[in-house]
């Protein structure tokens, strides 16, 4: 009941139940209804076609919202507390007094089971428990009146914790489905964090080993050359092979570590080789145009969108989808695309709460002045171009 903010499973998950509880409370307003036209002889008709109308009007807004639109929990919450509009206005929309044999229940007692789910997944504990409580207590106090059917104490209080059990249960297992899901983003988020650090320790190691080779050849070669200098001549050609080597130990060392720049082949071939974890069959092939430096932080971000690209496309295009990574550098961008064949989707209708896409993919690959590109529909596959310029 806790409202935190959707990660990328749960947001799926959350258009789930959403859906199926709009579709729940479709036939649940079909059933009130029925009731209600039954009920009619009973009621002041202009007031209680108002009030109808406006419960039928949050349910559209509800079923809207998650079939067609954003999935947005606003909708659960006005349909929610529509429910106490309903029960209030009761009073008044009673024209004649109902059977008082206790068998009688006003249509309301159907048209709220929506509400109470609407509640508990849109509301924080604090308030979903103290509406429970609330619209718990007030329906079984107007159904002891005449009004509401004259009930005797014993049917009030086990209609009270029937409604209790069996709408709690529905919403403790529509909670547990969501929290699932967020566990599942949370294990996928430390994943997708291991292997770009693990591909960042990967590109240094590379690096690292660039530098070894260098001590290996320029101090090597000196060392040599001085160790068989034989003449005057020769121990200077040592002296500044020596002087030579210096230099470039100083200028890597510069780079290296003042400077915060990885090559880019040891980026695409960090970035292949957690990719080619992730999914073993992926078809992935770079191109280097220039073998130019790249800024660490700018490094980082591409290794994390990219995985993030392919995670996703592991999770949602489909068992049967094919997947294709292809680097590219030249001596003044960067630029790689990760396409499927999968089952694809409308990139104009992504979730507010997909963060999966919004900020480990295109909000990280901003961050350091790149690009996104994302093409895609239903069943047509998807295809994602990162991109970074040397401004």
């Amino acid at each position: 009941m806790v409202q935190t903010k959707a990660t990328f499973a749960r947001s799926r998950v959350d258009r789930l139940i959403g859906r199926s509880l709009s579709a729940a409370s479709i036939l649940l307003s079909i059933e009130s209804s029925l009731n209600f036209v039954g009920q009619l002889p009973l009621l002041n008709r202009p007031l209680a076609w108002c009030i109808t109308g406006g419960l039928w009007l949050t349910t559209i807004m509800l079923c809207y919202s998650f079939w067609f639109g954003n999935a947005r929990y606003l909708f659960f919450r006005i349909h929610a507390l529509y429910m106490f509009v309903v029960l209030f206005t009761w009073p008044l929309v009673v024209s004649t007094y109902p059977p008082q044999d206790g068998h009688f229940y006003p249509w309301l007692w159907w048209a709220f089971d929506t509400g109470w789910i609407a509640a508990a997944l849109s509301l924080r504990i604090r308030w979903a428990v103290t509406y429970y409580i609330t619209l718990g207590l007030a329906m079984q106090y107007l159904f002891s009146l005449p009004i509401g059917g004259a009930h005797d104490l014993t049917r009030l209080v086990t209609d009270f914790f029937f409604t209790l059990l069996t709408n709690g249960a529905a919403a403790v297992i529509a909670l547990l489905l969501r929290s699932a899901a967020q566990d599942t983003d949370k294990a996928h988020d430390e994943a997708i964090l291991s292997a770009v650090a693990q591909a960042t320790a990967e590109a240094r190691a590379k690096e690292r080993q660039r530098l070894d080779a260098l001590v290996h050849d320029s101090v090597l070669t000196a060392l040599i050359s001085a160790n068989h200098a034989n003449s005057r001549e020769q121990a200077l050609a040592a002296s500044a092979l020596a002087k030579e080597a210096i230099s470039k130990l100083a200028n890597a060392q510069d780079e290296t570590e003042n400077s915060g720049f990885v090559y880019a082949r040891d980026v695409f071939e960090s970035i292949t080789s957690a990719a080619k974890r992730i999914d073993s069959k992926i078809d992935a092939r770079s191109t280097l145009e220039s073998n130019r430096n790249v800024p660490a932080d700018v490094a980082s971000a591409l290794t994390e969108a990219t995985l993030q690209a392919v995670q996703n496309s592991v999770l949602h295009a489909g068992a049967k989808a094919q997947r294709e990574l292809i680097l590219k550098a030249s001596a003044t961008d960067l630029k790689i695309v990760i396409k499927d064949n999968g089952v694809g989707f409308r990139p104009n209708r992504i979730p507010q709460g997909r963060l999966g896409m919004k900020l480990s993919i295109i909000g990280r690959v901003e961050a350091v002045g790149g690009t996104v590109h994302i093409s895609s529909a239903p069943r047509q596959g998807s295809t994602i171009i990162l991109e970074w310029d040397k401004k």
